[in-house]
């Protein structure tokens, strides 16, 4: 089920909170007592803000994913380089208008998606197992479908690299806003119970508890943090 940012605050500041509430829970832990809570409580705010702070921000997963993204493509231009070179060899070797050359099929790689290119890089080194005493004539050399083979892989590894990086991304923003609900709920029950404790007592006190009461703006970077993060949990 899709999952909703209850906080309007950015992801560090939420961080942030969570460390002044457990401080100052910490000093008025014994009225809290009278509420009902463990003398535990504290240390149950400060858990829940650890593990919140422990799942880095989705820039980060973000940049992993790019760097995957950019290896693949680094792995695809490889590939079609070698095919490319065969093709040609080929059609030296066998004629442009033979049906040797035609069963290679050589038309449209830069069209065919990843997982087709290596469907097709696997079709292009069988087919040339038929054909390598006419084609090494043109320096078709077995080295060479070596370094062919070796690219297909390659990309199919890659491939799996990018689409694993793809789901982590995915699933730690899941864990960081899931993460960070839990925490914004539990520091604004407390909050409110902190406010009503020193109510009409201790103005310091009672404002320690007002959860959104600083004027500080968010920052531009924190702010497409979170436009990414919550970009990603409506996919």
């Amino acid at each position: 089920m899709k999952q909703t940012k209850k906080f309007s605050m950015s992801y560090s500041e939420l961080g942030q909170r969570g460390d002044r509430v457990e401080a100052v829970v910490a000093r008025d832990t014994i009225e809290f007592v009278k509420f009902g809570y463990e003398e535990t409580i504290p240390a149950k705010v400060a858990e829940k803000t650890i593990q919140f702070k422990a799942v880095l921000p989705d820039m980060y997963w973000e940049g992993q994913k790019t760097l995957k993204t950019n290896a693949k493509d680094e792995c695809r231009s490889n590939l079609v380089g070698l095919l490319g070179e065969i093709a040609f060899k080929s059609k030296l070797a066998l004629g442009n208008g033979s049906k040797e050359y035609a069963t290679f099929r050589f038309s449209g790689v830069d069209r065919k998606t990843d997982n087709e290119l290596v469907a097709y890089a696997k079709h292009v080194c069988q087919t040339a197992e038929f054909f390598m005493k006419d084609l090494s004539k043109r320096n078709v050399t077995p080295e060479l479908m070596t370094q062919t083979i070796d690219a297909t892989t390659a990309l199919d590894d890659a491939i799996d690299a990018q689409a694993e990086a793809i789901s982590v991304r995915e699933q730690k923003s899941v864990e960081r806003l899931a993460l960070g609900n839990e925490l914004y709920d539990l520091i604004v029950e407390l909050c409110e119970v902190g406010k009503r404790i020193w109510e009409h007592k201790n103005e310091a006190f009672y404002n320690d508890y007002v959860l959104y009461a600083s004027s500080k703006s968010t920052s531009q970077a924190e702010e497409n943090e979170d436009t990414v993060e919550e970009t990603t949990t409506r996919e």
